[in-house]
């Protein structure tokens, strides 16, 4: 794809030759207009591909906005900018792993591949991992409406706390994720489960920067919550640094702790 390097800036087309930006992309892209008809793509038997293309993109897109949904807590805080396009890619490639399914028709179904869904990156520039690791051990209940992490002594680095915070508690969040099939009905991929972007979330107590922290922090689900073989609960935890204001709220800072820390 040509794109532009130089200083020059202009507005509309020159000739068949036309210039676009992309969302939260500061590249400037050229193009040729013109091309199929929306028409043409949508009947003529050359673009069944395209079409069928263009159907499980529409499906991955529907999923990425329920896992989002799922993940609404922790966004934008401890996400990034590419956090979505990471998300979209991980989606298409469980959807590919559908090798009886109908071209275009393909399931998306992340309880038969959890492993690929475990992956994920929050956040590409969290420094923290390797502490949550190591002072973290995790459990969760059979019915997996509920999941506890363990903390064994817990204490950041000093190079890794935000200059003046003074406080951090630790974050144990749980969501979601259905299976997802293509309705011939509807014309669109639909969730297997009810269950689909739910979420739960639990925290420690606020302790000083400079004092390890043991204990356990325990997420669940509402009472009465059933989660189906179509049904996969991701599980991510994180550490969250504050300061605290004369009035003895709490501000928290923007560091982008969090990490997928489970799959289940």
């Amino acid at each position: 794809m040509a794109h532009q390097t130089g200083n020059i800036r202009y507005m509309g087309s020159f000739k068949s030759i036309r210039n676009y930006k992309n969302r939260k992309d500061p590249t400037i892209y050229a193009g040729e207009k013109g091309g199929a008809t929306r028409d043409l793509i949508m009947n003529n038997p050359a673009f069944e591909r395209t079409r069928e293309n263009m159907s499980e993109f529409k499906g991955c897109g529907a999923i990425v906005k329920a896992i989002r949904k799922g993940l609404l807590h922790m966004i934008p805080e401890h996400t990034d900018k590419s956090f979505t396009g990471r998300l979209v890619a991980l989606v298409k490639l469980i959807n590919l792993r559908d090798f009886e399914g109908i071209r275009g028709k393909r399931k998306v179904c992340f309880s038969l591949n959890k492993p690929i869904l475990k992956t994920l990156t929050l956040h590409e520039n969290r420094k923290i991992d390797h502490q949550l690791k190591r002072s973290i051990t995790r459990s969760h209940s059979e019915s997996r409406t509920e999941a506890t992490i363990t903390l064994n002594g817990l204490n950041p680095e000093p190079q890794l706390i935000p200059t003046t915070a003074k406080y951090f508690r630790v974050h144990n969040h749980l969501s979601v994720i259905s299976d997802y099939e293509y309705s011939e009905g509807l014309k669109k991929y639909n969730p297997l489960s009810k269950n689909g972007a739910m979420s739960a979330f639990a925290y420690s107590d606020y302790i000083p920067v400079n004092r390890p922290l043991s204990g356990s922090v325990m997420a669940a689900f509402l009472e009465g919550t059933i989660l189906t073989e179509t049904d996969t609960v991701l599980q991510c935890v994180g550490i969250e640094f504050y300061t605290r204001l004369g009035s003895g709220e709490y501000l928290p800072f923007s560091a982008g702790t969090m990490l997928v820390l489970d799959v289940f």
